[in-house]
């Protein structure tokens, strides 16, 4: 028995239209999209295409159309394809047909090229003042816990003493490099204006560009317009930059899912920011940090992924470049919710400074300060490490940290060994002779902190 459907079938236009049609991504570049409209419209009256009374009505229409599209009232329709179509509809609609007067000279090419360097401008400022508050927290956390001492690990294997602070702070001066790239990024995509290019061959109409150019915050005008209405370099920048930023964040995570897991327990997770078990009543779950983790991945494969859509591209204009705004507004995205909930989490952990001090006593970690101090006594280094290592066999044999060990048990293997350095011979002291530059004593801690705080 066939079952029938009443479901009526798009027809070859309607297909078409949802198959080619932009206007879900267009929705959120509709700030920048009509400052544009504006200064263009602007520009056509002093070349005489519209008069003073007929800018005044678009440019009354155009605010009406921000009013709705900033409160989602306003009507996008698909068959209009993209933002630029369904502006020039309303200001029609609202003016008595102005609508088809302001796109006079221009193109949707140049026109949408303009608005996405200015979308990509001021999203990388957002993403910048998010960065600088996830910095802000992360120096402050590293401040409050300045004197708290852990050991300080490659390959995940306990080395030596540092403070804890100044892992921490790793983290900020990572940062502060994609402070530079989001810098670069909104310089880049402001330096020159598309507008002007037209559809490829550069517009008719004797515009006065830079004066556009001038009131849109772009540095200079089109040089070359088949270049311009065709380069997507600003959405690669962006993505580019949110990948590179992805790695730091997710280094952050993985950090914090280490030190907040029930082995280690060096830091404590918010009730606020982490979440429970559905079965057990006991476990609170770093999700923060792990779907930062996650998202991060995503990022990459998204900055890979528009490269890979350009490379292959002729030169100019063509139907793929639509589909870089999919990506690069997902990222974007992505990236600022992401430092908007990463930030309040970062600032509500809380460092267990018991577990703290018990770490320390794991993974013999005051055994190259030991070997040190042996050089120091006129042992060459390698004999003194190899020494050292003997000592550090002989207290694990005995279920000891090396400076447990006695001086007389020392000194069988070492003789070169002070006694006066073994009394002394602390994790504090240890920490406090990295006092040079990028060292972990507190004179360091400080310093870096008040370096990175004129950075935020």
């Amino acid at each position: 028995m066939s079952v029938l459907t009443t479901s009526r079938q798009p027809s070859k236009s309607e297909l078409l239209a949802s198959f080619t049609n932009g206007v879900k991504p267009d929705q959120e570049l509709f700030l920048q999209e009509i400052a544009v409209q504006k200064a263009w419209a602007r520009s056509l009256v002093k070349v005489g295409v519209l008069q003073t009374t007929e800018l005044s009505q678009i440019l009354t229409a155009l605010d009406e159309a921000s009013v709705l599209m900033s409160n989602h009232q306003f009507e996008w329709r698909e068959e209009d394809e993209d933002i630029h179509m369904n502006l020039e509809r309303f200001v029609n609609d609202q003016t008595n047909g102005l609508g088809k007067k302001m796109h006079a000279g221009r193109s949707r090419n140049d026109l949408i090229a303009t608005t996405l360097k200015l979308n990509v401008a001021e999203s990388s400022s957002e993403v910048m003042d998010k960065i600088k508050l996830l910095l802000a927290a992360i120096i402050n956390l590293a401040e409050q816990n300045k004197h708290v001492l852990i050991p300080g690990m490659t390959h995940l294997q306990n080395g030596q003493p540092i403070r804890w602070s100044h892992a921490m702070l790793g983290h900020a001066w990572a940062l502060t490099r994609d402070l530079k790239k989001f810098e670069q990024v909104r310089t880049n995509a402001l330096s020159v204006m598309p507008l002007g290019s037209a559809a490829l061959a550069g517009t008719h109409l004797a515009i006065d560009l830079q004066m556009v150019a001038n009131e849109l915050g772009f540095a200079d005008i089109p040089v070359n317009s088949y270049d311009s209405v065709g380069e997507r370099d600003c959405i690669i920048d962006f993505l580019q930059a949110a990948a590179h930023l992805g790695v730091h964040l997710s280094r952050i995570a993985e950090d914090v899912i280490y030190w907040t897991s029930a082995p280690v327990d060096l830091l404590k997770l918010s009730a606020d920011w982490s979440t429970g078990s559905s079965i057990m009543p006991n476990k609170r779950n770093p999700d923060v940090a792990e779907l930062t983790r996650g998202k991060t991945a995503l990022w990459m494969g998204d900055a890979h992924g528009v490269l890979t859509l350009i490379k292959g591209l002729p030169t100019c204009y063509a139907s793929d470049l639509h589909e870089t705004k999919i990506p690069y507004l997902r990222v974007k995205n992505d990236v600022t919710l992401t430092l908007s909930v990463l930030t309040p989490f970062i600032t509500e952990l809380r460092v267990n400074q018991p577990k703290a001090q018990s770490l320390l006593m794991q993974g013999q970690i005051l055994a190259t300060e030991l070997a040190n101090h042996l050089t120091e006594e006129g042992v060459s280094f390698r004999d003194a490490y190899a020494q050292v290592a003997q000592l550090v066999e002989l207290a694990e044999g005995k279920q000891k940290q090396i400076h447990e060990l006695t001086l007389e048990e020392i000194k069988v293997v070492a003789k070169a060994v002070s006694s006066a350095f073994i009394e002394q011979l602390t994790f504090q002291s240890t920490v406090e002779k990295r006092h040079h530059a990028g060292g972990t004593a507190l004179i360091q801690i400080d310093s870096q902190i008040q370096r990175l705080k004129s950075l935020t």
